[in-house]
């Protein structure tokens, strides 16, 4: 466990700083990410960098100014949003607007369709801005990869929040009523991710618990820190933009850590971490035919996981978190939630 050992150790000085970090200094985090040299985007980029940004001041940033071929990708629900509409009219922006369905949208042959039926391929100095949740960000790689475009994230749920960080591209496959999670795997990098607040204050309840998974999950396996700011808080959390935000931005650099040390997700390194629960929450999604959250997957991915491991202690802290935050963690409990 000596990779696993070296994440943890590594992650106290995260936990020291956003213990006392206020939410006035929240705008002024950033979180730089070393692209991996093993990763095929490092011979263009070394690094990207996450931080807070009103989507208003995007045409001011240098990673913006790249190329003026800008492409917007927006999720139908948050293309509503007064803001965007707003964004969109005074840059004469034209998006393509997609629906975030994972079975559909989020899949090789759907995307494979839209780099043609858009023309996506013959652009030269591309741009793609994409704005929605992790299953977006996620189509939004895909595209950049097929097409070589540069690449910038603005996540509007939690769990895009706090974990699209480290360039991992994942599409689905359905065919003959099977569903294939993550059939294309690959790494492509953004060249800037920026936070903007608004997308939390607009969220959902349930929606803001189901992002909140991915969280707890480094509470629990990574640092106890931020499983007691969680606990502490409690479903007050949801109600609190500034205390989201400080959970998500802490996540979010215990993740740059697990990256650091172990990109390659070992055993007896960061795939406690970052792949706690998700063994079993895969299979959970393909099951149900990409149906359910993939947050509430992973919240019973963690407790059969927990269960199949003995590990009492854990599996304790997290049913007593779950339970805290009202997140369902059986498929029995989440067909009476939803």
């Amino acid at each position: 466990m000596k990779l696993y050992q070296e994440i943890i150790q590594k992650s106290q000085p995260v936990d020291v700083k956003f213990e006392k970090l206020k939410a006035s200094q929240l705008n002024e985090v950033e979180i730089v990410f070393h692209v991996p040299t093993i990763h095929p985007r490092v011979k263009e980029i070394s690094s990207y960098t996450y931080k807070s940004l009103k989507i208003e001041n995007l045409p001011q940033t240098d990673v913006f100014n790249l190329t003026k071929n800008h492409i917007f990708i927006i999720d139908e629900s948050v293309s509503k949003q007064k803001f965007i509409q707003e964004f969109i009219k005074k840059q004469k922006v034209s998006p393509i607007i997609l629906k975030s369905i994972e079975g559909k949208v989020k899949t090789k042959p759907f995307l494979d369709d839209l780099i043609k039926s858009h023309n996506l391929d013959k652009k030269q100095n591309l741009t793609l801005v994409v704005i929605g949740g992790g299953l977006l960000l996620n189509v939004g790689a895909y595209l950049a990869e097929r097409t070589s475009a540069n690449l910038i994230y603005l996540p509007t749920t939690a769990l895009a929040m706090s974990d699209s960080a480290g360039g991992k591209v994942r599409v689905n496959f359905v065919s003959n009523n099977r569903a294939y999670k993550h059939f294309y795997k690959s790494f492509y990098e953004p060249n800037a991710m920026f936070l903007d607040e608004r997308f939390l204050e607009s969220l959902p309840e349930k929606q803001k618990k189901i992002g909140f998974v991915e969280i707890i999950k480094h509470g629990l396996f990574q640092s106890p820190k931020l499983y007691n700011y969680l606990l502490d808080s409690g479903r007050d959390l949801f109600a609190d933009t500034q205390k989201m935000k400080k959970a998500i931005l802490w996540a979010s650099d215990l993740k740059r850590v697990c990256i650091e040390i172990d990109v390659e997700e070992n055993e007896n390194g960061s795939r406690r971490i970052l792949r706690g629960g998700h063994d079993f929450s895969d299979r959970i999604e393909e099951d149900l035919m990409l149906e359910i959250p993939h947050g509430i997957a992973v919240a019973i991915g963690i407790i059969k996981q927990l269960e199949m491991e003995h590990e009492k202690q854990l599996l304790d802290k997290a049913k007593k978190m779950f339970d805290l935050m009202d997140i369902p963690y059986t498929i029995e409990e989440y067909s009476n939630w939803k």
